[in-house]
């Protein structure tokens, strides 16, 4: 969407430049290099960059105005000549212009937050509603202060639906994204240890999870996954409607079975059958949740499964590349200890003739519980009978102590301490149809070892796909 500077500097109780600039509406880019006639740089602070250094270089690319701090303006030996509108914090500002946008559209807002599976149940969602509804919905990994109020700030008049992915690694933060998001539904994916260290521990992740649900109106809707303990004491708390999801005969709406295929996962949902393109038992709870969500709208178990069957698991989320010769599961968008379980349980049930074979990296933000998370990812490969562990990373010899203390073979688990030298070694040692699943954090770049086994020569055009239940 499109904003004259005059209603950016009331909605952000900002104040022009003094230099006349264009009264037309001007598009807002945050990144220099998409500046160009008929824009407006707003300059952001970033975590390696920020934005203000940029000003100078919009200017010249052709923005018409920028958007800067009143306290970076001040400090310049020469003002800048640009036009455009002083505010006290670029950031606050772009969230209450986003938050002022949202609120002029009556359009439904779907927030969702949790410790996992956020990214799949938005995408999950988007499918399942997509066909019967215009739905917006958050891009790549918009989930934080500068991504939601940019997701917003997309709102078209045709819109009737967005789909927010809330993101946070500290408390507080999920309750600002809701005043600028205003959601009317909740879901909240799961409580667990994923950013523990950087929140102070699980009680905080709780609360802070939690304050989506606190965010909702009266006349909203919250979902939960109902055989999470922390979730369900979260919405004994609120004043909304709940609805509980799960396998238990307790859930509101409820999955009776779960099975793989060569087409993905089919999930049986009180009677109606659901199939997805995706590989993992893990992701039925999103399933459930784009169910449970669809009905809501009004929409038939039908018209729900043809949205389902147009979802595509997102990059390094448990995608596939069946190739000649072994077949590699790339999950490295991110990991906690509960996706790392679900990643072992995935590896487990492969069918193959070949070997399985785990591979690693560090889970980050744990805090205290770091070095025991990894103890138990060795001890899960352990008893679930996968065959070979490859870890790299600061907490790889946990991992390599988990698994000899639950008794596996010491052969057949290394760590190292950095990721090429684990490719080396899982290079050296692959064979014609092993199944590698490869997983760690987002900043460990375990992408990495994904390149490689992918890329390597030896590989030929991809065969299909045959995924049975293993027996």
């Amino acid at each position: 969407m499109k904003f004259p500077l005059d209603v950016i500097a009331t909605v952000t109780d900002g104040a022009h430049t003094g230099v006349d600039g264009p009264r037309r509406p001007l598009r807002i880019v945050t990144d220099s290099r998409a500046a160009s006639p008929g824009t407006v740089f707003w300059a952001l602070p970033g975590e390696t960059h920020d934005g203000h250094d940029f000003v100078s270089q919009a200017v010249s690319a052709g923005a018409d105005a920028c958007i800067v701090d009143r306290q970076w303006y001040l400090e310049q030996d020469q003002l800048p000549t640009c036009p455009g509108v002083l505010v006290d914090d670029s950031l606050q500002a772009l969230g209450d212009l986003a938050a002022w946008h949202r609120q002029r559209r009556p359009v439904r807002v779907i927030g969702i937050t949790g410790s996992f599976g956020k990214t799949s149940t938005r995408e999950m969602i988007h499918a399942a509603l997509g066909p019967s509804f215009e739905s917006l919905r958050s891009p790549k990994n918009y989930n934080n202060q500068f991504g939601v109020p940019l997701t917003l700030l997309q709102l078209r008049p045709h819109h009737e639906i967005a789909v927010v992915e809330l993101g946070a690694s500290a408390v507080g933060e999920v309750a600002r994204l809701c005043e600028i998001a205003a959601p009317d539904v909740g879901v909240l994916t799961g409580i667990g240890a994923a950013h523990a260290g950087d929140f102070g521990g699980i009680e905080a992740i709780a609360q802070a999870k939690g304050e989506l649900a606190h965010a909702l109106p009266g006349r909203g809707l919250l979902l939960v996954p109902g055989e999470d303990e922390r979730a369900i004491a979260i919405a004994r708390t609120v004043s909304c409607r709940v609805l509980r999801v799960g396998t238990g005969i307790h859930n509101d709406v409820r999955c009776s079975s779960v099975s793989m295929g060569s087409d993905g996962l089919t999930a049986v949902i009180n009677g109606s059958r659901f199939q997805v393109q995706a590989f993992g038992q893990h992701f039925a709870r999103s399933v459930l949740f784009a169910v449970a969500l669809g009905r809501e709208f009004g929409l038939a178990d039908r018209e729900i499964a043809r949205g389902l069957e147009q979802f595509r698991p997102v990059a390094g989320r448990c995608t596939v590349s069946s190739t000649t010769p072994w077949t590699v599961v790339d999950d490295t968008y991110n990991a906690s200890p509960e996706a790392m379980q679900a990643a072992i349980e995935l590896l487990a049930q492969w069918p193959t003739n070949g070997r399985r074979i785990l591979v690693t990296g560090d889970m980050l933000a744990l805090g205290d519980i770091a070095s025991e998370a990894h103890e138990n990812v060795g001890i899960a490969a352990a008893e679930a009978g996968i065959d070979f562990i490859l870890s790299c990373g600061g907490f790889a010899t946990a991992v390599v102590s988990g698994a000899t203390q639950a008794g596996f073979d010491p052969e057949h688990v290394s760590g190292f301490p950095v990721v090429e030298a684990l490719i080396q070694k899982l290079e050296s040692m692959l064979q014609p149809n092993d199944v590698v699943l490869v997983k760690g954090s987002r900043s460990t770049h375990m992408e990495r070892v994904i390149e490689r086994i992918v890329k390597r020569p030896t590989h030929k055009a991809k065969q299909p796909l045959s995924l049975s239940p293993r027996t």
